[in-house]
């Protein structure tokens, strides 16, 4: 039986039907003309005898709502045959053009069908997108996430009971994030000691559900994954356009981690970076949070090469949003995080030693007090840490 595709649309720019030549009751012997168009991607729904087609393109200057100059609506066909297309607010498309390509941008699709029998999603002209563009199929049904670009073609079974939004496409996703800082208490002049953890002091449960963080990630382990384990550390992700406006009704996701002696952050692996999930609207800024250091949140956005963004705190003040207030020079060109912030609150101050050090002084332990994180409460704590940096605060906006 020679399968049949049912792609229609009712409103169709001159830009794209240079590009889509008799898309509307094309058959499956011809192909659109695509290859000389960028950050196009097609697919391909088939099964139980017929095929259809749907469109996501990048093209500046359209936007996320009807374009008629560039999208076209998705009209339905054969009741047989499988659906497939782009949901945008009020109306459904066969032709859906974007105007850029944000990190961990979803598409959501729909896809009907009118039998119960296995169908395929394939994508094609996936090589017009940069290589570190990332393009991934989430199924909601049955969790899975497939990588487009290592494997277009994706085989499953659907019924017309399904969720019409079983399907996403995921664009740019997700965001790896490899960080590197440096505490002030625990740094020796190279890199962070371990005391923590050499202790048996570390616990197994991120530490930051408690205010002022009222961070409510499961994050735990069954074991502190390996030796160079120093600390744990929350990240957040906020996203704005510039890190003054980066206050905290721009926080799109956060994650705990451990921090290792070199300055890594790491997933509880403690080996891979963090992964952060969220759509971006439009540049992430980085914001570090330790137990009884000063937060900082990064000046600019973390740069991005073959899917990784990476973002250094240790090679400059101006590394940090707030300079000379946010980092501390450790030793010649290594800079880090500010310690004495006892009680986390942002501010190096007299409660910090009343309310935190002086009611654990003298007791070992996971502590607060504990400046330069060696398990160990004492007076080191308070005049190497605390004292030398009385009056600081925290450079994140609030």
């Amino acid at each position: 039986m020679k399968t049949r595709i049912i792609i229609t649309a009712t409103a169709i720019s001159v830009f794209l039907l240079s590009c889509f030549v008799q898309i509307y009751g094309q058959d499956s012997t011809s192909e659109p003309n695509t290859e000389k168009y960028n950050d196009l991607l097609k697919l391909t729904a088939a099964g139980n005898g017929y095929s259809d087609q749907t469109i996501i393109i990048f093209i500046p200057g359209s936007t996320t709502g009807f374009d008629p100059q560039y999208d076209a609506y998705k009209l339905p066909g054969s009741p047989a045959a499988p659906q497939l297309y782009s949901i945008i607010p009020g109306t459904n498309l066969a032709i859906n053009a974007l105007p850029e390509i944000l990190i961990n941008y979803a598409v959501q699709l729909g896809f009907k069908v009118g039998a119960t029998t296995n169908y395929s999603i394939t994508a094609s002209e996936t090589n017009s997108f940069d290589p570190w563009v990332s393009i991934f199929l989430d199924d909601t049904k049955n969790g899975v996430l497939v990588d487009l670009k290592a494997n277009p073609v994706y085989n499953f079974t659907a019924t017309p009971e399904d969720n019409i939004q079983r399907f996403r496409i995921f664009f740019r996703y997700p965001v790896h994030l490899d960080l590197k800082v440096f505490l002030e208490g625990c740094f020796n002049g190279a890199e962070l000691n371990n005391g923590l953890n050499t202790g048996n002091y570390l616990p197994l449960n991120q530490p930051y559900n408690n205010l002022p963080w009222a961070y409510q990630g499961s994050e735990s382990v069954i074991a502190i994954p390996n030796s160079d384990v120093v600390d744990w550390v929350l990240v957040e992700l906020r996203d704005t356009v510039d890190a003054s406006f980066a206050g905290s009704e721009t926080s799109v996701e956060k994650a705990a981690g451990f921090l290792l002696k070199n300055g890594s952050v790491v997933g509880l692996d403690g080996v891979s970076p963090l992964v952060f999930t969220k759509t971006i609207s439009d540049s992430i800024f980085v914001v570090l949070w330790h137990r009884n250091h000063l937060s900082l949140i990064s000046s600019a956005g973390p740069v991005e090469a073959g899917g990784i963004f990476s973002y250094d705190f240790t090679t400059g003040l101006d590394q940090a949003y707030g300079g000379s207030n946010a980092l501390k020079e450790l030793t010649d060109g290594i800079f880090g995080m500010i310690a004495g912030d006892f009680n986390g609150d942002g501010i190096i101050d007299m409660s910090d030693k009343s309310g935190s050090w002086v009611p654990s002084a003298g007791k070992k332990g996971y502590l607060m007090g504990d400046g330069n994180l060696d398990g160990q409460i004492n007076n080191k704590d308070k005049n190497d840490n605390w004292l030398n940096n009385l009056n600081a605060m925290s450079q994140v906006p609030e």
